[in-house]
């Protein structure tokens, strides 16, 4: 595909602007089941997405495959498509930025390693996992799964972009067993090197983890102290992350339209929007629309300092964008997503949150998001598993109990924040966090 050509013709043709954003992806996926390799595949995903600007308004067309031969065609389909809108939004295809800033990236040996040398490591971890310990009665995936994507930007205001990244991770879900009860858990890790497996750590983790959750009780219904686990507090926190998309706010989908530079959290938080973090998940130099990242404190000790904004809905609040338009797919409109997106470490360890606590819960695992969590309100009524707490120390596995409230009053009165944060899966990340009181319902 010759670009140069495509942006010449798009001038002939009449149109005011014009842009190719091209999107790569590849994936490899193996999985290992009892020694054996269960699934193995390996997909190539190529997207172009053109949009153009003609008489005031917007045309789109997407393609999987582009031949220079299409131009007149896909012109064409463009203005057609432009000419049947009739919304008055503001429409602009972005200039360059003056400059762009560097990434921080190991390099990821994984993509120049044997497919071979992968499997041996999965069958090593799955078998180490399973003589563990006796109770591990199954281990039901062990996945090793590896992408690479490459984005680019050109368009007739002289942007011309591109970069790539990639991403490694290890997955293992095990079933434990003990008598009539069982349980499973799963633990994952992002890698970019074969040695930095450290597989009996791994194991160890997980089967303590799985085991941990065996002979589960429930308790009594009343308030207790909350010590909301860092993996379950990612996933709360995630699940909430729209509220900072201005957009939301502008229309007043977000609680917290109308709140910048007031006090929303407890002092002791601290919210990062960091797409410049060193390997991390999400971290891009310039997001879809072109626009250069920067690190930024979306909460400042409790108080809101910006919203999270593409060109749209800087343009409706009278702001910048922050540089995170993106989209979900290379045929998705330009939305608002966080990057790497978490809440800053504390000064206590896990151990020592736990021992302050004279009866308590510990939240390791909430259920039922999409139903039990209102994105709006914050309003929450979640299922959740976990542990409680006696004089500091951990009493007995719990499940089968409701913890409920109100996301931005809880997280007004919190006792102590960890420093345990690890980034999630979808690139979100909070420490444990130890709140005042949360309602439980038991038994």
């Amino acid at each position: 595909m010759n670009k140069q050509l495509w942006m010449d013709a798009a001038k002939k043709a009449g149109l005011e602007q014009f842009e190719i954003y091209e999107q790569r992806h590849t994936s490899t996926s193996i999985n290992v089941y009892e020694q054996k390799v269960d699934s193995f595949s390996i997909s190539d995903c190529d997207g172009i997405a053109m949009r153009g600007i003609y008489q005031g308004k917007m045309g789109n067309c997407f393609l999987e495959e582009v031949d220079d031969a299409q131009i007149d065609d896909v012109l064409d389909q463009i203005k057609q498509n432009a000419s049947i809108i009739t919304a008055e939004d503001k429409v602009m295809i972005l200039a360059p930025a003056e400059s762009y800033p560097t990434i921080q990236k190991h390099k990821n040996t994984l993509l120049e390693t044997e497919n071979s040398l992968k499997i041996q490591k999965l069958k090593e971890l799955e078998e180490t996992v399973k003589q563990m310990d006796s109770r591990i009665a199954q281990v039901m995936t062990t996945t090793y799964e590896e992408s690479v994507a490459v984005r680019s930007i050109v368009n007739t205001k002289g942007m011309d972009l591109c970069d790539s990244d990639s991403c490694s991770i290890v997955y293992v879900e095990v079933l434990a067993k003990d008598g009539e009860d069982t349980k499973s858990a799963f633990d994952w890790l992002y890698i970019k090197d074969l040695e930095a497996l450290d597989i009996p750590a791994f194991a160890h983790k997980l089967c303590d983890k799985v085991i941990n959750k065996l002979h589960a009780d429930t308790i009594e219904s009343g308030n207790y102290p909350l010590l909301m686990e860092k993996s379950a507090m990612t996933s709360l926190f995630s699940a909430l992350a729209g509220l900072f998309d201005g957009e939301n706010a502008f229309k007043g989908i977000s609680i917290l339209k109308d709140k910048l530079n007031e006090a929303i959290f407890d002092a002791k938080i601290s919210v990062i929007d960091d797409p410049l973090m060193e390997d991390g998940i999400n971290s891009a130099s310039f997001d879809d629309e072109g626009t250069a990242c920067y690190t930024k404190t979306v909460v400042d000790k409790g108080i809101l300092k910006t919203y999270l904004h593409n060109s749209k809905s800087a343009e409706l609040m009278q702001t910048t964008s922050t540089g995170n338009g993106f989209k979900g797919g290379y045929g998705g409109p330009v939305g608002i997503s966080p990057t790497n997106f978490y809440i800053k470490n504390g000064m206590a360890s896990y151990e020592e949150m736990i021992k302050t606590m004279k009866k308590g819960v510990i939240v390791t695992n909430l259920n039922g998001l999409h139903a039990g969590l209102n994105p709006v309100s914050t309003e929450f009524s979640l299922q959740s598993e976990g542990f409680y707490v006696e004089d500091g120390v951990i009493v007995k596995p719990i499940n089968l109990f409701t913890i409920s409230g109100n996301f931005l009053d809880m997280m007004k009165h919190i006792k102590m924040v960890g420093n345990d944060c690890k980034m999630g899966m979808s690139g979100v990340g909070t420490p444990s966090i130890l709140f005042e009181t949360i309602a439980v319902s038991g038994k």
